[in-house]
């Protein structure tokens, strides 16, 4: 029977880790959206292990960007009276009556690195992570930057988004479009939603230049993560189209930083990017959990650095942005 209910739980994606020091520590549930993203992956590596020094027991729930699971996860925490929630939305707005329901059962809830809709005002106790709306307005600005260096101001750029069912891509987004507003003649000319994957992308990205090239081509694209900003890079190069800030050159600008991302900054496909440091999300995150369960006052908001990445600075945030 144990060994049945272990592959039950494998099964719905549930593992739970603790050890018997810490079994008597408080039950905590983490709820991780799209966990075969190396982003998400190490945001949940990295609040598991701290969790573990904090002496919290975690149960890990998972779920590819599916808000119909993780609600069903959630009431499924609440019924076994967990202590607290940590969770990374897979939706902006179907997460709120999941949230309703653990406030009413007296659980508090952490929400990470995923913003939620302005509904959730108190329905949570703290947020952690970089602002989204922060990070879209920093690569629209790089963008703007990058076609000053050209000398050319107006512009087709296409968006290669994240989930646009959670928060943070839709808030991306909106900064994004924010920054640009000030050079009115760089025009959003396609917004395509991968999901945050990298096969994805570069399908979509693939696709793109196919359906501009009678358009004379874009001149540039915001890929959300660098993980989709390399599989653009790569579409384009199969594509012959050349990468750079020079004219006639697609300059790619992103987000999320990781190594290849940066590596392609210092080889000069890309031209920027943007810190998420998942490492320091998870980590904080399970830090604030701790806290409040021990009655200490947490901030209702942690906010991370957003700053932008170039090859300017770029080597300062090679060890934060590898993992």
């Amino acid at each position: 029977m144990r060994k049945l209910f272990a592959y039950f739980l494998a099964a719905v994606g549930i593992v739970t880790i603790s050890s018997g020091a810490q079994a008597a520590g408080e039950k905590v549930a983490l709820f991780a959206t799209g966990p075969t993203n190396r982003f998400v992956a190490a945001v949940s590596k990295s609040f598991l292990a701290k969790a573990k020094d904090l002496g919290l027991q975690v149960t890990e729930f998972d779920n590819s960007y599916d808000p119909a699971v993780q609600v069903q996860q959630i009431d499924d925490a609440i019924a076994r009276k967990f202590d607290m929630l940590a969770i990374m939305s897979a939706s902006e707005k179907a997460i709120i009556p999941a949230l309703v329901r653990a406030k009413q059962a007296g659980i508090p809830v952490v929400l990470m690195t995923n913003d939620v809709s302005d509904r959730a005002k108190g329905l949570y106790v703290s947020f952690v992570g970089e602002s989204s709306i922060a990070l879209g307005k920093i690569t629209g600005e790089s963008l703007l930057k990058a076609l000053k260096e050209r000398g050319q101001d107006e512009a087709k750029v296409a968006l290669i988004t994240g989930s646009l069912a959670e928060g943070n891509a839709p808030a991306r987004v909106k900064g994004f479009k924010e920054a640009i507003a000030v050079q009115p003649g760089v025009k959003i000319v396609a917004t395509e939603d991968a999901y945050w994957d990298t096969a994805k992308s570069e399908q979509i990205a693939g696709q793109l230049f196919a359906r501009f090239a009678p358009e004379g081509g874009l001149d540039a694209i915001y890929a959300m993560a660098d993980n989709q900003a390399v599989a653009v890079e790569r579409a384009a190069q199969a594509a012959g189209i050349q990468l750079g800030v020079d004219k006639g050159k697609l300059i790619v600008v992103s987000s999320n930083c990781d190594s290849d991302g940066l590596n392609a900054i210092k080889a000069g496909k890309q031209y920027s990017t943007a810190t998420q440091v998942p490492t320091a999300a998870g980590e904080h995150a399970a830090q604030i959990v701790a806290d409040h369960l021990a009655g200490k006052q947490v901030p209702p908001a942690d906010n991370l650095t957003a700053e932008p990445i170039t090859k300017e600075n770029v080597d300062k945030w090679v060890q934060a942005c590898t993992y």
